[in-house]
């Protein structure tokens, strides 16, 4: 295996360069050197701000080698947010294109420390970003799940242009196929020629999110995927379902979706890949589901966790958290609450789950629940196409009103599809949506931008 090859390096699209699991730990005890000349020891917050590369994925391992922690952040990442993040966890030093650079002199009183290996810092939509305090024991908790669902071995290759500074690619492209011995794609970013790399490496799993996957779907709906790529796995944000059998037809390959979150190491819920394709359509079309819980895994709804029940989804798992940073006592928590809200149907005597948005941003109209992913579902089913998002309007008489913002101007009698009181009362034309780094939809940003009259408004109808 040392002589194998792990990494192969995409760099704007060329490949840069091949790299052996022999030559990855001899880097890696080179910047262990470096990290300790510098100064940096068990503990110490290390905040890592490198685009994907070689350089990134030897920084990280090395920071875990030494029990430093590894705080990783966006080179995309405002000056704010930065600052804030450095000196909420107390960062010792940063590792970026300079170099190490030593930035405090810390003295810890956290009880427990010893147990955190990274600190993922969530997005802060909805206030200050929180500190998502995860053990090396989380990781290879979830990769050991993730190996046995996806039957990842040392034939396996694997890529993925996600984020390392997200849980999906650090937990699932850099950890899991390191311990699987798997081969893995590395992009600096994701290339206009991606889909050309995957056939050319006879990729089996590509990783994704669903902006990715919808703006390659458009640029090359004609692709013809190498007969080694085994399916299109995604997550962070839900499959639109109008994309998927779309896919499905023109590129004849299946797309397993899967669920989860930092406080949980990542994925929790994945589709099984060995389904029939009868049991595929079944589970997947007109609304995909997000799977199974994975090895491990238990997953509640809401207060009675009964079939059908819509409720805040509830998850158990070696790989659950320690708690947020400076908010709470690190020690493991037993559930963690989402704040997703969806349900389960039992299929073929498997749970099958269903997201139908966030806590959030369930629009409440007059006392009744209203999912904006359930109103996009049902949209897209009666022809809507593009990028649209159901979002919040404040209303004098409900408290709280349904609007939609879409991108493009469409047939507006769509509209007259859905019942009367969920019907977008205004719809918004913007350039574009807003999505996270790591392609979560911002509807809440997306709702202010609109209501703060920033976007064109198209049309305003009376639901009353």
């Amino acid at each position: 295996m040392k002589k194998d090859i792990w990494i192969k390096y995409y760099k704007n699209g060329l490949l840069d360069e091949e790299i052996t699991f022999d030559e990855i730990i001899k880097r890696i005890n080179l910047k262990i050197a470096e990290l300790r000349y510098a100064g940096i020891k068990q503990g110490d917050r290390v905040v890592v701000q490198l685009p994907n590369s070689p350089v990134s994925v030897v920084a990280y391992l090395a920071i875990y080698r030494i029990k430093a922690i590894a705080v990783p952040v966006s080179t995309l990442e405002e000056k704010r947010r930065l600052d804030y993040i450095i000196s909420n966890c107390r960062a010792r030093a940063i590792v970026n294109t300079e170099g190490v650079k030593i930035i405090n002199n810390v003295i810890d009183k956290e009880e427990n420390i010893k147990n955190i290996s990274t600190i993922i810092y969530t997005s802060g939509t909805t206030g200050a970003p929180k500190g998502v305090c995860l053990g090396w024991d989380n990781w290879v908790a979830n990769a050991k799940s993730l190996i046995k669902h996806h039957r990842l071995n040392e034939k396996t290759i694997f890529a993925s242009p996600l984020l390392l500074t997200h849980c999906n690619a650090h937990g699932l492209a850099m950890i899991t196929t390191y311990l699987a011995g798997c081969k893995w794609i590395l992009f600096n970013k994701t290339p206009t020629n991606l889909l050309k790399i995957i056939s050319n490496e006879k990729v089996n799993i590509l990783s994704v999110v669903p902006p990715i996957l919808y703006n390659l779907y458009n640029i090359e709906k004609s692709w013809k995927p190498n007969k080694e790529l085994r399916y299109i796995l995604t997550a962070t944000a839900p499959l639109n379902p109008d994309l998927l059998p779309n896919v499905i037809h023109d590129w004849g390959v299946k797309v397993i979706q899967g669920f989860g979150l930092s406080e949980s190491t990542n994925f929790s819920c994945t589709l099984p890949v060995d389904l029939n394709d009868e049991l595929y359509k079944k589970v997947m079309l007109p609304t995909p589901s997000v799977g199974t819980p994975l090895t491990g895994v238990k997953i509640k709804v809401g207060k009675n966790n009964q079939e059908g029940e819509i409720g805040e989804l509830l998850i158990h798992s070696k790989s659950n958290f320690y708690g947020y940073w400076g908010r709470d006592k690190i020690r493991r928590k037993k559930w963690v609450a989402t704040g997703d809200v969806g349900c389960y149907n039992i299929i073929n005597r498997k749970r099958y789950y269903y997201l139908k948005g966030r806590v959030k941003e369930i629009i409440n109209r007059g006392g009744e629940k209203i999912s904006p992913v359930e109103l996009e579902h049902s949209l897209c089913i009666s022809g809507l196409r593009g990028e649209f998002a159901i979002i919040s309007m404040p209303s004098k008489k409900y408290g709280e009103e349904v609007g939609l913002a879409c991108c493009e101007k469409f047939d507006f009698s769509i509209i007259k599809t859905l019942p009367k009181h969920v019907r977008p009362k205004k719809i918004f034309l913007l350039k574009k949506l807003f999505y996270t780094h790591t392609g979560k939809l911002q509807r809440e940003k997306i709702s202010d931008f609109c209501n703060k009259n920033n976007a064109k408004l198209i049309m305003e109808t009376d639901n009353n």
